[in-house]
């Protein structure tokens, strides 16, 4: 294993400690907002899945959801003229 290789897997292992932190501060009921503050944080739906420990699927639908009531809103937020 060379340095790099050595380097991306603790970055990786930083970037999982740093989300555990942060999966912390998220009441534990609240799995849609845990999704959402993952993805921000670049993570796939794969690896949001494992670490919740929820299908892929799961994520993905919650994803979709997040992602139509945000279009949903940007939508209600345009001044009428």
């Amino acid at each position: 294993m060379n340095g790099s290789d050595q380097l991306v897997k603790s970055l990786d292992r930083i970037a999982k400690i740093l989300a555990g932190l942060l999966l912390k501060d998220i009441e534990d009921g609240q799995q849609k907002e845990k999704i959402k503050r993952l993805k921000q944080c670049g993570f796939d739906n794969v690896e949001i899945a494992k670490m919740l420990g929820t299908s892929r699927n799961s994520v993905n639908v919650s994803v979709h959801s997040l992602k139509r009531s945000k279009s949903r809103s940007k939508k209600k937020k345009k001044p009428s003229i």
